[in-house]
C-alpha cells in the first residue's frame, strides 16, 4: 500500500510509514513510538527564534537591560553624592556649636590661652554689621558663609565671647543664624511650652525631649549652660504667639529653671 502523506509504498502490517513518519494505523508501542518520533521531527520552532523580528525584539531586550543597568549606576552615584554634601553640611554646621563648647572650658583664661590651645584666631569685630549692631561681644569666630535674616545678613554661625578687664573669659554664646532664617517667627508648636512639670535636677535629655524643637543659641557662663529656643503657636485669641524660651542647667546638665518671654510687635 502507498503511504497516505508521501506516497511512498510501505507494508501492510506497517502502522508506521518508515518514510515521513505519518501514523497510518493505529497499533500498540509501535504507534506510541512512532508518534513521538513524528513529532519530535515535525516540531517547528517559535517563528520568532528565527524572524528578523524575533531577533530585534532580542536586541531590544539586551539594550533594555543595558539601560537599565545604566540608570541604576548613575542614582547609586547621585545618592552617594548627596549623602556625601549631606555629611559636608552636617560637618560644617557642627563646626560652630563644637568650636563654642570647646571654648567653654577656658571660661575664666585669657582669650590667649584658648586661641592657643584651640588653634584659632578670635576677632574683636564681625565681618557683618548686622551682627555687630544686635549682639554684645569682645571677641567672635564666624563661618564664611552668610545668611539673611529679615532682611540682615549675618554669618551661618558664630560663637561670641565676653571678657572682663584682665581679657579672661567670662561667658561663650553659639548662634545659629542658619536655623532663624528659616522662620524668624521660630518652630510652629501647638501650645505653649510649660516646663513646670520638671524638678530642680531633672536630666537634660527628659527636658530637652519635652522641649522638643532646636536651640538657636547656647551661652556658657561658669557652671552655667542656657538654651534659648524661638516657637509660636496659636494663642486663644486666633493670634500667632511668638515666644523666647530660656532653659538653664548646671555644669552637670541637671535642670535648673526656665523663663518663657512673649514676642510683641514693636514700633506699630
Amino acid at each position: 500500500m502507498d503511504c497516505p502523506k508521501c506516497g511512498k509504498k510501505v507494508g501492510d502490517k506497517d502502522n508506521v510509514c518508515s518514510n515521513c513518519g505519518v501514523v497510518i494505523r493505529e497499533g500498540g508501542e509501535n504507534t506510541k513510538l512512532s508518534t513521538k518520533l513524528f513529532n519530535k521531527k515535525n516540531k517547528k520552532k517559535n517563528p520568532l527564534e528565527t524572524s528578523k523580528l524575533g531577533k530585534t525584539e532580542k536586541l531590544r531586550s539586551k539594550l533594555g537591560l543595558k539601560h537599565l543597568k545604566i540608570l541604576l549606576a548613575v542614582i547609586a552615584v547621585a545618592l552617594i553624592i548627596l549623602l556625601i554634601i549631606t555629611l559636608v553640611v552636617s560637618i560644617a554646621s557642627g563646626k560652630g556649636k563644637k568650636l563654642a563648647g570647646k571654648t567653654a572650658g577656658y571660661i575664666g583664661k585669657t582669650v590667649a590661652v584658648a586661641e592657643t590651645k584651640l588653634d584659632v584666631h578670635f576677632k574683636d569685630k564681625s565681618a557683618y554689621s548686622g551682627l555687630n549692631k544686635a549682639l554684645e561681644f569682645n571677641y567672635v569666630e564666624e563661618s564664611e558663609d552668610s545668611v539673611k535674616v529679615d532682611g540682615m545678613t549675618y554669618p551661618e554661625w558664630a560663637v561670641l565671647i565676653t571678657t572682663d578687664k584682665k581679657q579672661n573669659i567670662k561667658s561663650v554664646k553659639y548662634c545659629d543664624f542658619k536655623l532663624l532664617k528659616k522662620n524668624i517667627k521660630g518652630v510652629e508648636c501647638d501650645k505653649l511650652i510649660n516646663l513646670d512639670k520638671f524638678d530642680k535636677g531633672t536630666s537634660f535629655d527628659k527636658v530637652e525631649s519635652a522641649i522638643d524643637i532646636d536651640p538657636y543659641s547656647i551661652t556658657y557662663s561658669d557652671d552655667l549652660v542656657t538654651y534659648r529656643y524661638r516657637y509660636w503657636y496659636d494663642s486663644d485669641s486666633g493670634d500667632e504667639q511668638q515666644v523666647i524660651l530660656d532653659v538653664s542647667y548646671d555644669g552637670d546638665n541637671k535642670f535648673l529653671y526656665y523663663s518663657s518671654k512673649m514676642v510683641y510687635p514693636e514700633n506699630l
